[in-house]
């Protein structure tokens, strides 16, 4: 609600980045890998930017080429439905139920084979797609999987979508540099190294950007770029027709 923000704050909002893209022909997300673009470009690694948080999308950045970014599936989504329902918590601190459990490969190799997985960018996806009634329909065929397992499959499946996502999009990079919250999944950052040996997996704290602000700091310079009259979007990423200024604004 920007207006009620822009009411009890006192200050401009922007709000709506997605709609203009959208109206462009555009899928309006994801809208943060203009904003990697931005703030990592510079490194002469070339490296690919990685945020995890609810779901996972890639940012591919190449030197006086567009960025290219997609979503490359479920992040944290599904880990952390998971968990709420089986023992009512928030997520699956550093991974450790996960790392309790064993992967189910039946189970994994049957949801990888969703279609999304398989089809190119520009993609982007979310809980309309993704959520525990996915989930349950594939369990359906897996009845004796336990929990534990479950979990540990889950988390596999994030690892493995992510793995094919980079690899398929034939970019190669020697630091793979990660944001949002599934940072903090120690089991999960493990698996994505043993998954990526030719990459340096590490958190954007390592470039000076605290992982956990990232996406953030992403909306804020989206928000600047609507006030300044600097298109935010990347066409070669959601497959608008143009630049396009996003956002709507809520004056003070």
């Amino acid at each position: 609600n920007p207006a009620l923000l822009a009411e009890l704050t006192g200050i401009s909002v922007v709000s709506d980045f997605r709609r203009r893209d959208i109206a462009a022909g555009g899928q309006g997300a994801p809208l943060v890998p203009a904003f990697h673009e931005f703030l990592f470009s510079r490194d002469k690694n070339f490296p690919a930017v990685l945020n995890i948080g609810g779901f996972s999308n890639i940012s591919l950045l190449t030197p006086a080429q567009p960025v290219h970014g997609f979503d490359c599936g479920p992040g944290n989504v599904l880990m952390d439905a998971w968990i709420q329902r089986c023992q009512g918590k928030n997520h699956d601190h550093n991974g450790e139920w996960a790392s309790s459990g064993s992967v189910d490969e039946r189970l994994l190799q049957t949801m990888l084979a969703d279609p999304f997985f398989s089809t190119c960018g520009p993609k982007s996806t979310g809980r309309e797609l993704f959520n525990l009634e996915w989930l349950q329909r594939h369990l359906k065929a897996f009845p004796e999987t336990r929990e534990m397992d479950v979990q540990a499959t889950l988390l596999e499946l994030t690892a493995q979508s992510i793995q094919q996502a980079l690899l398929s999009s034939r970019f190669h990079t020697t630091e793979l540099l990660i944001c949002g919250g599934g940072v903090h999944n120690g089991a999960l950052m493990r698996r994505l190294s043993a998954l990526l040996p030719a990459c340096k997996v590490s958190s954007t704290a390592s470039h000076g950007v605290p992982p956990d602000w990232v996406e953030a700091m992403a909306f804020a310079w989206l928000a600047h770029c609507c006030l300044e009259g600097i298109p935010g979007n990347s066409p070669s990423v959601t497959g608008a027709r143009g630049p396009r200024i996003l956002g709507a604004v809520y004056p003070s």
